[in-house]
């Protein structure tokens, strides 16, 4: 039966068509056959192409799965290595740490102990210096006492043997002179030697004076040797204990440079790990977000995969039960028996022009027919499996509600796969928009970050005005200006060394020639007292007068006096000159600490200002690697989904418009088939069936009665007409 339906539908389908055949005479079946072998070539035509299209497409699924799973899985990888990769820089960035917190704390340390070192030193040798000095100044007043005596002692056998030339008085002079001299070192004596010395000092000027003299002689010079003995120790252990500074000084120095070296070192690493880190980080966040697309974009292309194949699938199984029902078709029109038969009937041998009459005779289809014709027509011309399946719906008598219902699925599957499309392309559409627009901020964000860059590295690196040629400029003037302090700090020492040393030659001079000028007026007074001419002998030689010698020591006299009030006056004169020297010294200092003070206060905003500048430098250059890295995503996304966007986008127009002709043509054939007396029939009939037992009571007394409407309630008439009395019958 089905057979016979499809061959009548295929002839009914080219009705028109057989016009042009009858001039050549053909047989009305062997037309019929030749449409249906022309319908089953565009079918395997239609199909070749649905292959070739579903094979690109199957292949751009396949492709794009095998790459994103393998992506995932690359990236995941990735991912981990990256995890772990950053703790061992943050292990290793914490070690640092630490070992940069111990070398700082040693190298402070290291510091304090140069700098006790220092003090100490500075102690001890401020020590040394004043032993040495009271060493030395007793060893030379050990030395005048010793040749004062000396010289005493080696005049007192002339005074004895003499003294009957010489005045008591002159001799008491000279033992006041002795003593004094041996005054002046009594302190430097040990008590035992103390006493002999007051003893000495004590005794009366007499013929015995030469043996104390010797004794005393005796001691001091034991006594100087002492201290010259004391002296070389005290300066043989400074110079061991200098010795012993400087190579203390030497190696705690080695050792400062040494961990300043490995304390810069490991911070550099310190810096290079913070760089990695940032990289790092960078680089997960990069692969991080690549696996979210990449999940993403295969979540959506499994999906739009699976919907794809389940159409061309549905499509496949269309084509081939309607190749299948073809071929059955054309077996059966085409074989000896039916060739045999075919020849013994007009109608299937008189050519098309049969067909015409009918066709002519019958101008008027009826609208079951004539939805037929349409959905036909369109199927063909559509190339439609969903049309083709409706047809033979239709051409195999189905009933009118599996039709309709069919042709409802159709509808519905057509919208949704319009749908489909339609979200396919407004996704594509805004994905293209956001990315292209992404990928113009990320350029314009790229060029602006390279622009800043390029002046952040000339503000810190220019040749003329960068900030390091600044700093280093600025820290060579501050150099400049600590050398200029040290060197008017060392002149002005200096200075004042020669000025100390002067004031107090002054003063010892001026010590020395008032002491001198006291022993001489008192010498010569005693001239003006006594008269030697009445008690010279005649044989007196002439070295014994004393004429010359009275006016030689007024002349000593006076010139000792105006070689005291000089020294004054040079005295004066040198305290003047150290006080402007001073004065100018401090000038001095005071302007150069103002400029180290400007220098320093300058130096601190630059390299704040240079720490900022570097700072700010490696922001920029880390936004700029981001960035960088978002433009290479966005670009590679771009290409993912430029496959699958562009066939939506070519397609669309094509797909809705063939959508368009499917879904007119089976709504048209809705709306004939509604129209046709057979569907009525079938819809009254059905309504009829649906009264059941009460069919019977219904057609005789009418659906709108009282009995029919108790029937259908299930209940009496009285007791129906009780709640409704409007009811026709009650």
């Amino acid at each position: 039966m089905m057979k016979v339906i499809v061959a009548i539908a295929c002839a009914l389908s080219f009705t028109n068509s057989a016009v042009g055949l009858s001039v050549e005479g053909d047989r009305t079946m062997t037309v019929v056959v030749k449409k249906l072998q022309d319908m089953m070539k565009a079918s395997q035509e239609d199909g070749a192409k649905d292959r070739d299209l579903y094979a690109k497409f199957k292949c751009y699924c396949d492709n794009n799965e095998v790459n994103k799973r393998e992506n995932i899985r690359e990236l995941k990888k990735e991912i981990l290595l990256l995890s772990a990769d950053i703790d061992q820089v943050q292990a290793v960035s914490g070690e640092l740490s630490t070992e940069c917190a111990e070398l700082q704390a040693n190298i402070a340390d290291n510091e304090r102990a140069v700098e006790d070192a220092e003090s100490l030193r500075e102690k001890e040798l401020k020590h040394f210096t004043a032993e040495e000095e009271d060493m030395v100044s007793a060893i030379d007043s050990m030395d005048n006492a010793i040749k004062t005596l000396a010289a005493v002692g080696g005049d007192q056998t002339a005074l004895v043997s003499t003294d009957k030339f010489m005045s008591k008085s002159s001799l008491l002079k000279i033992g006041a002179q002795v003593k004094v001299a041996l005054g002046a070192i009594s302190v430097l004596l040990t008590n035992k030697q103390r006493r002999s010395l007051d003893s000495f000092i004590q005794a009366p000027f007499t013929g015995e004076y030469t043996s104390q003299s010797g004794e005393i002689v005796g001691i001091l010079k034991n006594m100087r040797d002492t201290f010259k003995s004391n002296l070389a120790s005290a300066r043989s252990a400074e110079k061991n204990a200098a010795k012993a500074h400087e190579s203390f000084m030497k190696i705690k120095k080695a050792e400062h440079a040494t961990m300043t070296k490995a304390f810069d070192e490991k911070q550099s690493m310190l810096g290079e790990n913070d760089d990695k880190l940032a990289s790092l980080r960078e680089s997960l966040e990069t692969a991080q977000h690549e696996l979210a697309e990449d999940e993403e974009f295969l979540a959506k292309l499994l999906a739009m995969c699976a919907t794809k194949a389940k159409e061309y699938g549905e499509r496949q199984l269309l084509r081939a039960n309607e190749e299948a029902a073809i071929s059955e078709a054309i077996s059966i029109l085409n074989s000896d028996e039916a060739f045999a038969a075919f020849g013994k009937t007009k109608a299937t041998k008189s050519g098309a022009t049969e067909f015409l009459q009918i066709s002519q005779h019958s101008q008027h289809l009826s609208a079951r027919d004539e939805a037929l014709q349409q959905l036909k027509k369109a199927a063909h011309t559509q190339k439609s499996l969903k049309l083709a399946r409706i047809v033979v719906l239709l051409e195999a008598e189905n009933p009118f509600a599996t039709v309709l219902d069919e042709i409802a699925k159709m509808i519905k599957i057509i919208d949704e796969e319009e749908k489909a499309d339609k979200d396919q392309k407004e996704w594509c559409t805004s994905e293209r928009e956001e990315s292209h627009q992404t990928k113009m901020d990320t350029e314009d964000a790229i060029e602006s970050l390279e622009n800043e860059i390029t002046s952040l590295k000339d503000e810190i690196h220019n040749p003329e005005t960068g900030l390091l040629v600044t700093i280093a400029g600025t820290e060579a003037d501050l150099a400049t200006n600590h050398d200029d302090q040290v060197t008017e700090t060392g002149q002005r020492a200096k200075e004042n060394r020669l000025y100390q040393t002067n004031i107090k030659n002054i003063v010892t001079c001026q010590k020395l020639i008032k002491k001198a000028l006291k022993v001489l007026k008192k010498f010569y007074a005693q001239f003006e007292e006594e008269s030697f001419a009445q008690s010279e002998p005649e044989d007196v030689p002439e070295t014994m007068e004393d004429a010359g010698q009275k006016g030689a020591g007024a002349k000593v006299l006076k010139m000792l006096g105006f070689i005291v009030e000089e020294s004054h006056a040079e005295e004066i004169e040198a305290h003047s000159t150290e006080e402007g020297a001073q004065h100018a010294f401090e000038d001095s200092m005071a302007e150069l600490k103002s400029q180290q003070a400007s220098l320093e206060e300058q130096l601190a905003d630059l390299k704040v200002e240079l720490a900022e500048k570097e700072k700010l430098l490696g922001e920029k250059e880390e936004d700029l690697g981001v960035e960088k890295a978002n433009l290479k995503a966005v670009k590679k996304y771009l290409l993912k989904i430029k496959p699958g966007c562009d066939f939506i986008e070519e397609n669309f127009d094509a797909r809705n418009k063939g959508r368009e002709a499917e879904k007119g043509a089976l709504e048209k054939a809705t709306e004939m088939l509604k129209d046709t007396p057979a569907y009525k029939a079938a819809v009254r009939k059905q309504e009829v069936e649906d009264l059941g037992e009460c069919k019977d009571i219904c057609l005789k007394d009418g659906e709108e009665q009282a009995t029919c409407k108790a029937c259908l309630a299930g209940t009496s008439v009285p007791g129906y007409c009780a709640g409704h009395k409007d009811t026709p019958g009650c």
